[in-house]
Parts: C-alpha cells; structure tokens; sequence
C-alpha cells in the first residue's frame, strides 16, 4: 500500500458516489485494506542484481516495489532512488584477485584492498588501494603477518583458523609452494592456538592438527559430483582461452575411478554453463604427492602436456600437487 495507492482509492470512491454530499470520510476508511492497495506492482527476486531491475524502474510510474524471497514471500520494499542511484558495496578481496573469481557485482562496488599470492589479474580500481601480492604458500601467511604488523595477537579459535589455512594450502608445509614465512606464520599460531585451547581438541603439534584437517576435508565418497567440482574452482583467461581449473584432495586416487563418468558429466554441464573453452579436475593424492588430471572441452589444444595419459582418458601428473605453482605455468604456456 503506497500513498499513491491510497488516492487512487479516494479517487474511484469519490467517483463512485457523484452526489459529494453522500461521501463519508469514515465510510471509505471502514473499507477493507485490500481495496487500497498497489496489486500490481511489480515483484523483484531478492537475488537480482540492482542494475538488472534499473530499466524496468524507469518505465515504471511508481515509486514502491516490492522484493521477495524465491517462495514468492514478501522481505521489504525497495524505492526508485535506491535503485537509480544505489550505494555501493564496499569489498576486500582476499586470496584472489581475478575479476572472474570475485562475486558477479564487482563493477558495481568500491574495491579497498587486495591480499593475494596468485598471479596477477587484478580488475581497475577507482582511486590506489593497498595491494599485497606475495609468493608465499598460503593467504593466511599474509593476514597473520598484517596481525604481527599491527601488534596484535588473534584469539586462539582465529589462531587455529588461520592455521588450518596455512596447512591445508601447503599440504602440512610439504607443497613446493611452501616458504620460511609459511613456516615461521605457522609455528607462531601455532603457539597461540595450542596455547589457549589445552584439552580442548586432540592436537598437540602442528602436523596432528593438519593430518585431521587432511583427513577431514579429503574423499569424494560423500560428497555430489557438483560439490567435487565447484568447491575449489578457478577461473582463467587468456588471449585465446577461457578455462577452470578446480582441485579435490583424496587420500586416494583410486577413489575416481567409480565416479569418474559422473565427473565428467557434471564438469560437461559446468563448462556449458559458465562458457568455458576447457574444464579441469585435479584429483591430488595428498598422501602418495600426486594429481590425476580429469578434462573437458578442447583438450586437443593441451596434448603437448608432460604428463601420462591413462586407458580412461586422465592424466597421471606425478609429484604434481599445486595448481598455482605447478600445473597453472603449463596450462599457460599452452593456452596462450
């Protein structure tokens, strides 16, 4: 119900009664709250983006509308300022720096800072940010040495959150992309970690905690085909190739092998769905120190890859357990 709404019910009534002196104020409030009201509005879904909603907006003479949540369930009102001229999201990315990897509104939000250690691909901002990007293991190596800079000490639970970054990027310290500032970030949170949660989980070193980790996070059992290939997922371009690259951790690389037609399924519908020219599954053995390779698309264009083909059509990459350090140079060299 909308105050324009509501004279355009005086206005009907009004007409309905010509003799003006027959008109009672009271009678017409008396009336039901149905008769006021805008029913034809129009209803905007609550996960459309604001500048897809912007030209209906103009073409519309009113000024309320309606947003629902995806049962049709009324969530709140939304005005034609706000859409017109809506205020701007404010955004860190943190462990990427891609415009493709961000959400889908980074063009419509004000970028203050990036703290990553990928390559470089970063979208333009609007005034100079802050910009860490640092070859080290792990994200989490840089947020912990942002905390020492400013002389702070991170509760224990954040300690440990941390941690768990470090050690599942760095594959407990082991990955080639591990590097002294991984290790020295890792023992110091560690130390606070272990510190301030005695008794309260059965982890006493570094490498028993990540082994849980490890365990916890690894296998496909369990999980959907669309979970194994969406969870970790990255996406690059080139010049002449827009491809994914996603990562699984198994504690064996047996484990593919009855799901891998529904893999490849799944990955077919993720390729055509994003427009993508390739999709690869890295499947890493975190245990052996080994990736079978899983790919879809235009892999004539990666048959120069130096890796063993297997009787399934996937290949066998030994020692191969990083995507950003390893396996990303060699898609590259090739895609360009």
């Amino acid at each position: 119900m909308t105050g324009n709404s509501v004279f355009q019910f005086f206005s009907r009534k009004m007409e309905e009664r010509l003799d003006l002196g027959n008109v009672s104020v009271a009678r017409m409030l008396s009336e039901p709250c149905s008769e006021a009201v805008d029913a034809e509005g129009p209803r905007f879904p609550l996960n459309m983006r604001v500048r897809d909603g912007r030209s209906r907006v103009v073409r519309e003479e009113r000024n309320d509308f309606l947003v629902v949540e995806e049962s049709g369930k009324y969530f709140g009102i939304c005005r034609s300022p706000d859409v017109l001229n809506p205020p701007r999201l404010q955004l860190i990315l943190v462990d990427h720096n891609e415009a493709g990897q961000a959400i889908r509104a980074l063009d419509e939000a004000d970028l203050l800072e990036v703290i990553d250690h990928h390559r470089l691909g970063n979208p333009p901002t609007r005034m100079p940010i802050p910009f860490t990007i640092d070859p080290v293991g792990s994200t989490s190596t840089l947020i912990t040495e942002h905390i020492l800079t400013a002389g702070c000490k991170p509760p224990p639970k954040l300690a440990g959150l941390l941690l768990a970054g470090i050690l599942s990027d760095t594959l407990i310290l082991k990955s080639p992309t591990t590097t002294p500032r991984d290790k020295t970030a890792a023992l110091w949170l560690g130390d606070n970690f272990f510190a301030g949660t005695e008794g309260a989980f059965p982890f006493n070193d570094i490498v028993s905690y990540g082994n849980a980790i490890q365990m916890a996070s690894t296998g496909m059992a369990k999980r959907k085909a669309v979970e194994i290939v969406t969870t970790d997922l990255k996406l690059y371009e080139t010049d002449s190739a827009k491809f994914a690259v996603a990562q699984v951790e198994v504690p064996n690389l047996l484990e593919i092998n009855e799901r891998l037609e529904e893999i490849v399924g799944e990955m077919k519908d993720q390729r055509k769905a994003r427009g993508l020219d390739l999709f690869i599954l890295m499947v890493t053995d975190v245990v052996r120190d080994s990736s079978r390779l899983v790919m879809v698309g235009e892999t004539g264009r990666l048959e120069e890859m130096p890796y063993t083909c297997l009787p399934d059509g996937t290949l066998e990459a030994v020692g191969v357990v990083s995507r950003k350090k390893q396996l990303l140079p060699v898609l590259l060299d090739l895609l360009q």
